[in-house]
């Protein structure tokens, strides 16, 4: 009798967990960004800060959206629209106090390719066949040069684009 209660009791407790499901917590299921780094156009080797670097992203319209707002990096980090094939940022550098503001437009056209992680983090968006164009808002450029160095973007790991200035 002792046997079959400890075997009942051993087995309720195989069924009981065996019924447990792991948690659904989504661990790596981040829509990557895009990495800009900035390069000196005489030497095209040397990171290069841009100095009163300003950054807004342009909705439909003339409306912005405010993602860095005054700082000196040589290198960014930018949202992309997945729910678009193209995202467009004005970008601006601030030489010194009495020196005017050069406004360029950065558009940046690609594939969106959703590719499902788990049920937990759903689906995660990655950017293909990246292409970048820059247009200038005023009497001269400050961007000489857009270089895609990686098409797809699936991680923020490494650097996609360069721009020299």
């Amino acid at each position: 009798m002792k046997k079959t209660t400890v075997v009942l009791i051993f087995l309720l407790g195989i069924v009981s967990f065996s019924s447990c499901e792991k948690d659904d917590i989504c661990v790596d299921g981040d829509t990557p960004l895009l990495i800009v780094r900035f390069y000196d156009s005489q030497d095209i080797t040397q990171t290069k800060e841009v100095p009163g670097l300003q950054v807004n992203g342009l909705i439909i319209g003339t409306d912005t959206l405010e993602i860095l707002p005054n700082a000196s990096l040589d290198s960014i980090v930018l949202p992309l629209r997945p729910t678009e094939t193209n995202t467009s940022f004005l970008i601006s550098q601030k030489l010194g106090e009495d020196d005017p503001t050069n406004f360029d437009v950065l558009t940046f056209s690609y594939e969106v390719k959703e590719e499902f992680v788990s049920r937990a983090c759903g689906f995660v968006a990655n950017y293909d066949a990246l292409e970048g164009s820059a247009t200038s808002e005023g009497d001269a450029s400050w961007i000489n040069e857009i270089q895609i160095i990686t098409p797809l973007v699936e991680n923020s790991t490494a650097a996609h684009v360069k721009i020299f200035h």
